[in-house]
Order: structure tokens, then sequence, then C-alpha cells
């Protein structure tokens, strides 16, 4: 026990040091797992999307009715289709004409519908890819009566480009912040080390083993790790509770974020491990 001692007085005697560090990095792991928070929801939205968006299949003018039956049919056999509306031409008619109800004028000089039977199919949003519904499309367009299709495919490959992009700058980012979390623990071990260089050599004059010297600077270092965690822990929940709460109730846009709680419970744990990490190579690069 007398390292853990040893680690207790020197965090207690280091304090402003000490505090220094804890308080950078409570704020790069807050700021890590906000990042990782940002990912998490554009990957929760990006799933949900393909279920939101419809595709408008219009077919031929005097198609038979028995070919409706089949085409439908066969749109519903698809593992990745959610439900299947037939709209006819004078049901699209009535409908356009409720969209216009108060401008009636504008389709007043048509005396012919115009509009052509169709199908509105709607997708099922788990874990559909981009590659899942373009050839989902493709297969539509190559059936015998169907003469147009309309998607949000452009979107969709849009967004998830844009998923992929933000998942790639979210662990480039992360990666820095783990990094700067290892050098600050490094920085603080290195200069802890120096402080007590006398102390550590009249240890050394008494048979002190390597792990002896070091032990009190690796429970150091992830006690120091572990608070910074828990602080930005706390941080992120305050965040959570009152900044994210407000922009979700003040503007429903943002009502879809959501901050995985769960994952809170790990930031101490990664603060304790990136602890140790920094104590880890600053001792290995020291000499003595």
């Amino acid at each position: 026990m007398f390292p853990l001692r040893l680690a207790i007085q020197s965090i207690l005697k280091e304090f402003w040091i000490n505090l220094l560090t804890v308080l950078s990095i409570g704020a790069l792991l807050m700021m890590l797992f906000a990042v990782g928070t940002i990912v998490y929801n554009i990957e929760i939205m990006t799933r949900r999307l393909p279920e939101r968006l419809s595709i408008l299949v219009f077919l031929k003018d005097h198609t038979p009715e028995g070919d409706l039956k089949v085409i439908e049919a066969r749109f519903k056999s698809e593992p990745l289709v959610r439900s299947v509306e037939f709209i006819s031409k004078d049901k699209a008619m009535n409908n356009l004409k409720k969209t216009f109800k108060e401008d009636d004028f504008i389709l007043k000089g048509i005396t012919d519908n115009p509009l052509s039977d169709s199908f509105e199919i709607r997708l099922k949003g788990n874990n559909l890819s981009v590659n899942d519904v373009k050839g989902f499309i493709d297969k539509i367009r190559a059936l015998k009566n169907v003469d147009d299709v309309e998607h949000g495919g452009k979107l969709l490959e849009s967004v998830y480009a844009f998923k992929q992009g933000l998942r790639v700058l979210g662990i480039f980012t992360g990666v820095i912040f783990a990094t700067a979390v290892i050098f600050i623990c490094y920085s603080t071990v290195r200069l802890l080390f120096y402080r007590r260089l006398d102390e550590i050599e009249i240890y050394r004059l008494l048979g002190a083993t390597k792990a002896f010297v070091r032990a009190p600077f690796f429970i150091e270092g992830a006690v120091i790790g572990f608070i910074g965690g828990v602080l930005g822990t706390i941080l992120l929940w305050i965040l959570n509770n009152y900044l994210i709460g407000r922009i979700m109730v003040n503007i429903p846009v943002f009502s879809f974020i959501s901050v995985p709680v769960g994952s809170l419970y790990f930031m101490p744990a990664l603060g304790f491990v990136l602890g140790l990490s920094g104590v880890g190579f600053a001792l290995g690069r020291l000499k003595y």
C-alpha cells in the first residue's frame, strides 16, 4: 500500500498541476464524446431515412388490371418493401384538386385526366444501403408496364455520403482527442518525475526496484484520468440537460437529437485507460 500512499501524497502536494490536468482531460473527453454523439445521431437519422422516403411508380396507359395485381404482388414480395398503395389516375386527380382547392382555376382548362395510375412504395428503414435502394429501383424500371419512377435516391445517396464522411471525421477527431489526453498525462508525469528526482534517487540507493518507483506514477495517472473522465461525464450531462434540452424545445427540427446516456459511464473508464497509457509512454522514455 506504500505506492498508493505516495500517489495520494503526490496528488495533494502537486494539487494545482493535477487540477489543471484533470480539467484539461475532462474538457477533451467531453468534446470527444460530443463528437461521438453527433456521429451517433447522424447514424440514427440516416437509418430512419429510407422509411420516410416514398417511391412513386407511374404505369403506362391502359395497363390491364391483371398486370396491376401481378406488379403489386411483385412489389410486396420484395424484402425491403414496407407498404404498397395503388393510386388510380382518378384518385390522383382528386388529390390534386384537393391540393389546389383554393386555386382551382389552375385545373379548369383540363378536360381529360392526364395523370397515370401509379403505385406508392414505402421502404423499411432497417439497415438499407444506397445500393439496395438503387438495385430495387432498377428492378422496377425493368418491369413491363412501368413508364417512369420518381424517388429520393439522389437525396439518400447524398445523405449516406455525408454520413460516411462524418464517420471518418469522427474517427479522426476521436484519435486526435485521445492522443491529446495521452500527451497531457505524458507531460504531467514527466514534470512530476523530475520534480521528485531527488526522492527517487534516495529510493534507488535504498534498493527500490523500477516497479516500486513506477507504481505511484501509474496510480496517480490512473486516478487523474479517471477523475477527468468523471468530470467530462458531468460536463456532457450538463450540456445534454440544459443546452440540448432547450434547443429541442425551442427548435423542434432538432427533436431527433439524443445522447446515449449509457455511454457516459464509459467515459471514466476511457480516462482511466488513457491516463495509464500516458504514464506508460512517459516512464518508458525515461532513463533511470
